[in-house]
């Protein structure tokens, strides 16, 4: 009798497991797209994307992984999983998205069209798209070669990936409408060199001159490479000791390339790992004759094209002094900034934030339902974000 009421208990223990299981798989598999079951309209309900994925050590079992995360209008997400790309990114076309991981280029519209690339990279630089030719590109920091250095490309549309690569290593870049501002270090001559990344019929790279008074040991790259109709302005850093760091803005001049060289930001007696924006490739941006630029501390400096003042123009509300971080991201677009934010004391851990530029206050704010099973998905690999696009 005891014998037969233990199998009974079993059985029923094993019934309710199933059932469990069976729920989460249900639950898991709804927060995860695939290129058979994408919506058509996915791109119009879509609020922003931000990409995550493991580091490139975590692929020495060639089992890292990505995911793009949909952030959905509703405030929902939806999830595509992809092979890893350690610092890879999002592009945004015209009505279309490029994708990215390690051996894949995939082009979202009203599908997913999945283009495979016979070389595997490991980590990322920088995607975006050109307007006036309607093409797609991502560059890598693809490591040395017999040759010496090389930051391979993958550049195109749908309908066909071409792939070279500039033999340099690219401290920061920078897009404009018509090609890729590229700052690239010689290990040699230990010079830096402002270089231009333009695709015609094939990738042309034009010098554009040796930036002066820099030294490799001491110098960081902070922003993106920035440019108005007659410059071109860097934000690099001096680290003078542990805690000292002195910022810097370059500015050259597109005609006569004279180098002019603004104070912008001083930090004294601070960790100055915790000052590091939370994003190098979307820490800056012009707009209304102001360079704005958002450190890792939450605070929001800007600098007058014309006039050179600087000013301290907001900062984020609670914004965390500690140099841990927790996927937090920024973008700039349109005149706002959109900061991906987290904390303890909301139900889903993730919001995301927008900032007007002109009025430096915060204007829109919603948790994000569902970003926190994504990212802890895997019980096996740690994925962390790399980018925030905001699509509407």
């Amino acid at each position: 009798m005891k014998k037969i009421i233990f199998i009974g208990i079993t059985l029923i223990i094993i019934f309710i497991v199933i059932i469990l299981v069976k729920q989460q798989n249900i639950k898991d598999s709804s927060q995860f797209l695939s290129a058979e079951n994408v919506d058509k309209d996915l791109l119009k309900i879509t609020k922003a994307v931000i990409y995550f994925s493991t580091t490139a050590d975590q692929d020495f079992d060639n089992k890292g992984l990505s995911y793009s995360v949909f952030v959905k209008e509703d405030h929902s997400t939806q999830a595509l999983a992809m092979n890893g790309l350690e610092l890879g990114s999002i592009a945004v076309g015209k009505n279309q998205l490029l994708l990215e991981d390690k051996n894949t280029i995939r082009i979202v519209d009203g599908d997913i069209k999945q283009i495979n690339m016979d070389t595997p990279q490991y980590t990322g630089e920088r995607t975006g798209y050109l307007p006036s030719q309607d093409l797609f590109f991502s560059i890598y920091n693809s490591g040395f070669k017999e040759s010496g250095y090389n930051s391979d490309v993958r550049y195109g549309n749908a309908e066909k990936i071409n792939v070279d690569s500039i033999p340099y290593y690219i401290l920061i870049s920078g897009v404009t409408e018509k090609g890729i501002n590229i700052l690239t270090q010689d290990f040699e001559t230990k010079t830096f060199n402002l270089r231009e990344v333009t695709f015609d019929k094939e990738l042309k790279i034009n010098d554009i001159t040796t930036l002066q008074g820099l030294s490799i040991d001491s110098t960081q790259a902070l922003a993106p490479i920035l440019t108005d109709e007659h410059y071109y302005y860097l934000i690099l850093s001096t680290i003078i000791s542990e805690s000292k760091e002195s910022v810097s803005i370059y500015r050259i001049n597109k005609k006569t390339l004279e180098q002019e060289k603004f104070k912008f930001i001083e930090y004294n007696d601070v960790d100055l790992t915790a000052t590091i924006p939370y994003n190098y490739k979307n820490s800056a941006t012009i707009y209304q004759n102001k360079l704005f630029y958002a450190n890792g501390l939450g605070e929001i400096y800007s600098f007058d094209l014309k006039t050179h003042a600087v000013s301290k123009a907001f900062k984020l509300k609670k914004a965390s002094q500690s140099k841990i971080r927790h996927n937090e991201e920024t973008y700039f677009k349109d005149g706002n900034l959109y900061v991906l934010r987290y904390s303890e004391d909301k139900n889903g851990y993730y919001y995301l934030e927008t900032y007007s530029l002109d009025k430096g206050n915060l204007t829109d704010s919603f948790d994000i339902n569902g970003l926190d099973e994504i990212i802890n998905h895997s019980s096996s690999k740690k994925v962390y974000s790399y980018d925030l696009k905001v699509l509407q």
